[in-house]
């Protein structure tokens, strides 16, 4: 019975995790426990309108409550999450991290936006095209801001 219960919580998490976009990213975040001070640096893997997935050296089980932090953005984002799934990898472990309140999910989404506008100039500097960040954050937004955020409720 216990198996059978694990099999439909992993196709739950699953099911929960496809319901938004997921655009990869390599970006380096802070994450600790609520309850500590200080952090660990760590990388964000994927981010999507419900949260992100991180990889990290610290094990944390279901439930754990997270402050996350991206310093490398401006404004700095800061909010909380819970970590809603774990998978043990060869030397590491790869954690959801669900946000706990629509704010923190709606500054997310901005974030999201940024990094993606960010990778959009890099693209066009390796093909040479070197452009400012706001030239790239109009063209970013013409070509593909309509389409940023489907599927995010």
């Amino acid at each position: 019975m216990q198996f059978l219960d694990n099999i439909r919580k992993m196709a739950a998490q699953i099911t929960d995790r496809r319901k938004f976009i997921r655009h990869p990213v390599d970006v380096p975040i802070q994450i600790s426990p609520e309850y500590l001070e200080g952090h660990e640096n760590a990388s964000m893997r994927d981010i999507g309108g419900g949260g992100l997935a991180v990889r990290t050296c610290v094990f944390y089980k279901e439930g754990t409550r997270l402050k996350v932090r991206i310093p490398h953005v401006h404004p700095p984002f800061e909010g909380a999450g819970v970590v809603c799934w774990h998978q043990t990898l060869t030397d590491q472990y790869e954690i959801g991290i669900r946000f706990l309140d629509e704010s923190s999910a709606s500054r997310m989404l901005m974030v999201e936006q940024t990094i993606q506008i960010e990778k959009y100039r890099k693209r066009l500097a390796a093909e040479g095209k070197v452009i400012s960040p706001e030239d790239a954050a109009r063209e970013w937004i013409d070509k593909y801001g309509a389409d940023f955020g489907v599927n995010r409720s």
